[in-house]
This record gives C-alpha cells, structure tokens and sequence, in this order.
C-alpha cells in the first residue's frame, strides 16, 4: 500500500553477461485495474529502472518509449533487463524488459536524450512554444479550480489515490459529437507526499476516459462490462517537469486530453492519442488567474493499440501461470 511516487520504485541488484543491468522491485498491489496491475504504472516502473540506470550519463533523460504488452504482470518481485544498443552524441538507444519468474512480460525500445538543452550548446534552436502563434496550446477550457471530482464506475484499486474531473466544456461537446471521440480530464493525486515524475507520466497516459464517457448506450454497457487490454503503448516526452516549488504549476496534478476515432474487428481494436499538460492547480483547488493556458505546457504525448475482451479474462489472467497469456493491458 503506496502512494505512486513510492509504488513506482527499482534498484539496481546485479549485471549479466552482455552488460545487461538488472533493476529489481514489487508490483504494488492497489495500482491494478480489477486483478490485473495497471499497465502506464507498469511501464512507469520499466521507466524508472531506465532512468536510474542513465542518470549518471550525458543522457539522462527518456525521449521516447515504444513498449509491447506480450503478458500480463503480476503482483510482486519484478526484473528490468536493461541493455544498451547505441550510444551516441545526442541519444543512447536501449531495450528495456520486465521479467518475472524469467519471463518477459513486456519489451520495450527507448530514446535517452535531454530534455533541458544545455545553455551554452552550439547547436540550432527551433522550439514552438508560446507564446508563438504556431504552438499548440493546452486543449483545455475551464480552470481545475472550477471542476468538480468524479467518482469512477471502473474498479480501480487506486480510487483512494487519485482523483479525476472532466473538463465540462469537453462534456458538453461528448454529447453532440460527430468526428470522433475528444475527452478532457484532470488528474490529481490526494496524498500530500505525492508529485508527478518523468516516471508516473506512463501512468497518467494510460488514464484517458474518453471510450467509457462518451459513447453511448448500448456501447456504453458493452464497455463496462469489458476489460481493455494494450498491445502497444507509446510516449514521447516533449517538456521536462517544472520544478516542484514553482507557484503557476501543481506537482500533484496533471492535465490529460484523450481522442480516438476507430473501434474495429477483430476484438474491437481501437486506438487512443493522448496528451499530458502541466495542470495550474489541483482539483477544486486554487484560483483561476489571468493567462494560465499560456503558460501550460504539454509533457508527453502517447499513442495506444488496445482490444475489447470480457472483464472475465482479467480475473482469470491474474490467476494464470507465469508463461501463459498473451498481450494484455498490465
């Protein structure tokens, strides 16, 4: 029983031939959806395994993660196998697997880089950001002070963790959409210990609502009643976390907006973009100040593939022997 900031947690434990370093932790047992754990907490842990390993390096900073869901994890001891295939002058590419009783349950290939460039770098600058009229600003109407937390129907074993409440702006559009399905959301995390970390953005990225908002009946009931299982998950990282004492940004809350346009056979596969903003306060918190979508800036941006199977199948998966199963949603 963890908040995020300590459930994501890894150690490094030992080197294999090939100069794979080993990362060892435990899967928390309350970041699950029903049986299974959370896939984003999942991979935040395969993350932070990643950065620990690179902090001493001239590249200490995840710039893009592919990760491939092949099965589902489990509560308890976990292993990050960690390689490095190409060091280079501005990134190192490596692989990073999560095993479990010697199995992999997901492989993943990641850019390190930077995120802060360093200030004297000779090399040429060309950022959009505001207040350039070419940035894309935060796609989000109303202020978190003004939002109002939502209970979720999902079973969850975080609920007492986080909270979440829809942007209604973006409620409102649900109701007549017409080209696809757009969601807001704020995310905030209730313990006070609590911040957001390069690694827990994998979390925050797998927990858009915009297929259980905003479709109606009968889907609605078909998806309640389903468990949505990623076979692939993305994330680059645009901009690196403000720092924790600065006054026009939460460290506990972050701002997700999620689209997706295709549900098709077989399995009802679908795809789902998300961004992560910064967020200017928690939820239900603070006070609404002149220019704060300005300042607002956009985290990581993530791409899922994931299917539509019956909530049976997660209870059973849990249940299921180490080297059975294949791609899930962790």
């Amino acid at each position: 029983m963890a908040p995020l900031i300590k459930a994501i947690n890894a150690e490094y434990s030992h080197t294999l031939s090939g100069d794979i370093c080993v990362y060892r932790g435990i899967v928390d047992h309350e970041w699950t959806v029903a049986a299974v754990p959370n896939g984003g907490y999942v991979l935040g842990l395969i993350l932070e395994s990643a950065i620990k390993n690179q902090s001493h390096t001239s590249h200490p900073d995840p710039i893009h993660v592919t990760a491939h869901f092949l099965r589902s994890a489990t509560m308890g001891v976990f292993e990050v196998h960690i390689q490095i295939l190409k060091p280079g002058r501005g990134f190192t590419n490596l692989t990073a697997n999560l095993v479990q009783e010697g199995v992999v349950k997901v492989t993943t290939q990641m850019i390190f880089g930077t995120l802060t460039p360093h200030p004297d770098s000779q090399d040429p600058k060309m950022t959009l950001e505001p207040p350039s009229p070419y940035a894309r600003r935060i796609p989000f109407h109303t202020h978190p002070s003004k939002c109002s937390p939502q209970a979720s129907v999902r079973p969850f074993g975080y609920k007492h963790y986080a909270l979440m409440a829809t942007d209604p702006v973006h409620k409102a559009k649900a109701k007549t959409a017409r080209e696809g399905m757009e969601w807001g959301q704020y995310l905030t995390l209730t313990d006070p210990s609590e911040r957001f970390t390069t690694s827990a953005l994998g979390f925050a990225a797998d927990t858009f609502w915009a297929v259980d908002q905003i479709l109606p009946s009968p889907w609605k009931e078909v998806r309640r009643a389903s468990w949505s299982p990623t076979m692939v998950m993305t994330i680059e990282f645009k901009f690196p976390i403000p720092k924790s004492d600065d006054p026009d940004f939460s460290n506990r809350t972050v701002a997700i907006f999620s689209s997706g346009g295709f549900v098709n056979d077989p399995q009802s596969r679908h795809d789902a973009y998300v961004e992560v903003w910064t967020a200017p306060s928690n939820i239900g918190e603070g006070e609404e100040k002149e220019g704060w979508k300005e300042q607002q800036r956009c985290l990581a941006v993530s791409t899922q593939m994931a299917i539509l199977v019956p909530f049976a199948v997660n209870r059973k998966r849990a249940q299921k022997p180490t080297n059975g199963g294949d791609g899930s949603k962790l």
